[in-house]
C-alpha cells in the first residue's frame, strides 16, 4: 500500500480526503451556480474553465475571485456588500442543483471500498460548506465509505489551517501520527505538514491553476487508483 510507505514504522490506520478536484470532479456546477450569480447580480458570466482555476479555498474566496475578475479591480477593493450579494445568490444557486453535472474521479469508489475492507478509517476534510457537502456525498455513494465530514464551516479555522484535520483524526479516534491526507492543493499539503502528516496528491485537480508538482507534496499521482 503505497500511502503506508508514507508512514514507515507507523501503522496506516486513517486517511483524510479533500472533496473538490480529489475525489468529485465539482467544477462544472460549482461554475453553473457562480454564472447564474454573476448573472443575476448583472455581472458577466466566467464559464467553467475560468472557474476552474478559482476553486479550492470555499466559497467565499471562490466568490472573492468571481467578483475581483468581473469588476476588474483587487479582492481588497471589493465592497464587502456586493460580495455578500454575489455569495447569497451563488449559495442559491448552488443549493438547487450541486451534483447533476458532477461526477467521481475515476477509481475513486473501488480505492475507498479497497481501504475500508483493509480496515483503514476514512474522513472527507475540505473546505466546501457542510450543507452542500453530505449531499454530494449521498449522491455519489460515499456516506457510509466516509463517515466522518469536516467542512469549511464547521471550525473558524479552515484548510491550509491544521485544525480541520486534527480535528478528523480525533472523531475517527486516531493519532495524528497514523494518518495521510490525500488533496489535490498547497492547502492540503500545508495543513498536513503542520500536524507533522505525510500529504499525498493527485495532479489532476484544481490547486487555482498552479502546477500541484511544485507544492511539495511527500506523493504525487496522475490517477486515484495509484496511491493504493
Amino acid at each position: 500500500m503505497r500511502l503506508q510507505a508514507l508512514l514507515g514504522d507507523a501503522p496506516l490506520q486513517a486517511i483524510l480526503f479533500d472533496l473538490d478536484g480529489t475525489l468529485v470532479d465539482s467544477v462544472p456546477d460549482l461554475a453553473a451556480a457562480m454564472d447564474a450569480a454573476l448573472q443575476h447580480c448583472g455581472l458577466p458570466v466566467a464559464g467553467e474553465e475560468r472557474v476552474r482555476s478559482w476553486v479550492g479555498n470555499g466559497a467565499v474566496k471562490l466568490v472573492a475571485r468571481a467578483l475581483d475578475w468581473a469588476v476588474e479591480t483587487e479582492v481588497a477593493q471589493v465592497q464587502s456588500a456586493q460580495q455578500q450579494l454575489l455569495l447569497e445568490a451563488f449559495y442559491r444557486a448552488y443549493a438547487e442543483d450541486s451534483s447533476s453535472r458532477s461526477r467521481l474521479f475515476d477509481g475513486v469508489l473501488e480505492a475507498l471500498q479497497y481501504w475500508r475492507d483493509a480496515g483503514v478509517k476514512m474522513a472527507c476534510v475540505t473546505n466546501k460548506p457542510e450543507r452542500f457537502t453530505h449531499p454530494i456525498l449521498a449522491e455519489f455513494g460515499l456516506q457510509a465509505l466516509l463517515p466522518v465530514v469536516v467542512g469549511g464551516d464547521t471550525l473558524a479555522q479552515r484548510k491550509p489551517d491544521p485544525a480541520p484535520l486534527r480535528l478528523a483524526c480525533e472523531r475517527l479516534g486516531v493519532a495524528v501520527e497514523n494518518a495521510v491526507m490525500v488533496g489535490d492543493s498547497c492547502n492540503d499539503i500545508d495543513a498536513a505538514h503542520a500536524l507533522g502528516m505525510p500529504a499525498a496528491c493527485v495532479s489532476y485537480g484544481y490547486n487555482h491553476g498552479a502546477p500541484i508538482a511544485d507544492a511539495g507534496a511527500d506523493l504525487l499521482v496522475d490517477v486515484f487508483s495509484a496511491l493504493r
